[in-house]
């Protein structure tokens, strides 16, 4: 590797417990929780089967970052997932996975999140200068919401290229603050509508379909998912030995409470018949609580969380790109490191360029249905790689996790059951990924250390 003054080199570890928090729950908590109760709601035929669809989810999710804890632990460098596929299943597995997430998974969660920013603003009066179209063919419209979208990427850009100082402080004012401000907004929607237990059960829907459950869980993945980003940046955390399971199981014990208690602001607020006909529950309370002033402050508050997702999304997807142009998997460029700011230059720039490319799609629901399909199917994956370390005796594990190998299973058998599901519904969406990954891992590898060396005749007899 060259050194740092050639504008290559390592990342510094600057992340302390706070400030991984911050990126953690910025990345999980976003529009998720406010736009997926509608489907959960439409799938659910009371109230209990509403919250415990939601409580299974955290269940899930603590699972997983049980498992990714400990595979953050066992190796502490940037690239996450690449690095575990890396060191449990080849370099074939791991450069097909970096290459769907570089591409693909990151790109794609960074567009669904600009246009879900456009979108909440754009339901607003203030947000009017959002829908106007400034050219139109008879296949595409560019509006002044696109460009905004394409702005908001460009300003995480900047950010994350001008280092981790400045990151960390924005993820922390853009996650803290909503994130508590929201928790006040759901008390204060409990306990100001004064319900009793009689009063919700007669919250429970006159209707509901039960095919749609395999949709509720769907949703329901997809908002609990985003605990596993410390993995990703585990080159730039202090003690990361120390602080990945400490930020993973605090971070993932307040998602699932605060998750749970919005729900029950939102089934206190509506009865299910009426939350399944939201587009966007918290907005709906708010403006039910508030009226139109309090949907504006919560269109605010909702932007700012879901630039927080924007900020924690670029970061880890760059990461991805770099770990890859260290190992020669993609052009050298990408493995470059600022040597003053110690950021992954070239990286940060081709994960802000795709996306902004996929921002002209407009379709939140596109982007979201296509970045979650890839998602579950690259989470397992990845998380079957802790019975691959657990079990090779040559493998020093520095930690064991305790409730292996049960959470592994549970959350492998959850996340595979709602992609099966998946795949029987919308067939295309999910084979794809699956084709395309199983294609990519079958492609030899070819060590180009070991080409360069044959080149030159390093390795001859004299």
């Amino acid at each position: 590797m060259a050194s740092s003054s050639s504008g290559t080199g390592k990342l510094s570890r600057e992340l302390g417990f706070w400030s991984c928090l911050a990126i953690m729950l910025g990345n999980i908590i976003g529009a998720g929780i406010f736009l997926t109760p509608a489907e959960v709601a439409a799938a659910s035929p009371n109230v209990a089967t509403y919250l415990t669809l939601w409580a299974l989810g955290g269940l899930m999710a603590a699972s997983g970052a049980h498992v990714f804890a400990e595979l953050g632990m066992l190796f502490p460098q940037a690239g996450g997932d690449y690095v575990f596929l890396d060191k449990a299943y080849g370099r074939s597995v791991a450069r097909a996975w970096g290459l769907l997430a570089a591409f693909g998974t990151f790109p794609g969660s960074l567009a669904a999140l600009a246009v879900g920013i456009t979108a909440t603003i754009a339901q607003t009066d203030m947000g009017a200068f959002l829908l106007v179209p400034i050219f139109s063919t008879d296949f595409f419209t560019l509006t002044t919401g696109d460009l905004f979208g394409i702005a908001l990427i460009g300003l995480s850009m900047t950010v994350n290229l001008l280092g981790l100082s400045w990151t960390s402080a924005l993820q922390m004012l853009l996650s803290l603050v909503p994130v508590g401000l929201f928790t006040i907004f759901a008390v204060a929607a409990i306990f100001g509508w004064h319900l009793d237990a009689a009063d919700l059960v007669q919250r429970d829907s006159s209707s509901w379909d039960a095919k749609g459950l395999a949709a509720a869980g769907c949703a329901v993945f997809f908002t609990y998912s985003g605990w596993n980003v410390l993995t990703y940046i585990g080159g730039e955390i202090k003690e990361p030995h120390k602080t990945i399971p400490r930020v993973i199981f605090t971070g993932v014990t307040f998602t699932t409470v605060i998750y749970i208690v919005l729900n029950l602001a939102f089934i206190t607020v509506m009865p299910l018949d009426e939350l399944k006909n939201q587009q966007n529950a918290g907005v709906a309370v708010a403006a039910a609580q508030l009226g139109d002033a309090g949907a504006k402050a919560f269109s605010i508050l909702l932007s700012m969380a879901l630039l927080a997702g924007l900020n924690a999304t670029m970061m880890a997807g760059a990461r991805i790109a770099f770990a890859m142009g260290q190992d020669k998997l993609l052009w050298r460029q990408m493995r470059l490191v600022s040597p003053v700011r110690k950021t992954p230059v070239t990286a940060i720039w081709t994960q802000g360029i795709i996306a902004s490319l996929l921002v002209l799609t407009g379709s939140f629901s596109f982007l979201l249905t296509w970045t979650g399909s890839i998602l579950i199917l690259l989470s397992c994956i990845t998380a079957s790689t802790i019975f691959v370390f657990r079990h090779k005796r040559r493998m020093e594990m520095p930690v064991k996790m305790k409730g292996y190998p049960w959470t592994a299973i549970i959350f492998l058998l959850v996340g595979l059951g709602i992609w099966v599901i998946g795949l029987v519904q919308s067939w295309k969406l999910f084979l794809v990924p699956l084709v395309i990954f199983v294609a990519l891992s079958l492609i030899p590898y070819k060590d180009p250390n070991i080409s360069n060396k044959a080149a030159t005749g390093s390795d001859t007899k004299p």
